[in-house]
């Protein structure tokens, strides 16, 4: 045997070193990833579905209601909660596209047997009357997230572009009114740091919903 050292074989061993994503990475993730923008979406959409539901389901109960005491109220009415299972099928649907949520399929109607007995299923369903609560929910909540949407990036996007817009019409910020390109590009880094904060408002809500849907649908 000679007295020479015996080298580890190396060959076809990974030698690179994963250090995680960087700092910058997750900062910006929110702005960076498809998970992002379609979370976004799902803000922007709820002020005309929040609408939609809530004008369509107040306009529909207060009708069977205020007709309850003949006989057109309660088919009325039981029409009404009949829609309840497949919107929230739409928005189970939704939710797991854009917000990635893991929702069970909804069945689009109670079990039940015979038409007597899905006549009556609606109104003892459970799943049904939480679907109420959250259709209803969407309205208020939706209003919220569009509006703050909007204005997190619509404030960050007038900041970047300060210095286009800044030579055509002076930017007023109370105690300085930027009008030149130079004045103008002193906004972006604010802008930048506006729209990274825009992003993570936007994560923030985005966890709002998903817990509102997989409690409610």
């Amino acid at each position: 045997m000679g007295g020479g050292r015996v080298r580890p074989d190396t060959r076809g061993m990974d030698t690179t070193y994963d250090s995680g994503p960087s700092s910058l990475g997750v900062a910006l993730r929110p702005l960076t990833t498809v998970r992002g923008w379609t979370a976004v979406t799902h803000h922007l959409l709820g002020l005309p579905l929040g609408i939609a539901y809530f004008t369509w389901l107040v306009t529909g109960l207060a009708t069977g209601l205020g007709l309850a005491i003949t006989i057109v109220g309660i088919p009325i009415l039981t029409l009404v909660l009949a829609t309840v299972r497949p919107l929230l099928e739409a928005e189970r649907a939704m939710a797991n596209a854009l917000l990635g949520t893991d929702i069970e399929p909804v069945r689009l109607a109670p079990r039940a047997e015979g038409l007597w007995g899905r006549f009556k299923a609606y109104w003892k369903d459970s799943t049904t009357w939480k679907g109420v609560g959250y259709l209803l929910a969407r309205f208020p909540v939706g209003v919220f997230t569009f509006s703050v949407a909007v204005s997190a990036y619509a404030a960050a996007g007038f900041l970047i572009s300060a210095p286009i817009v800044a030579p055509f019409h002076a930017i007023e910020l109370g105690i300085w009114e930027p009008d030149t390109v130079l004045e103008g590009l002193a906004l972006v880094p604010l802008g930048l740091i506006t729209l990274g904060a825009a992003g993570w408002i936007s994560e923030g809500m985005a966890t709002m919903s998903r817990a509102l849907a997989r409690g409610l649908i």
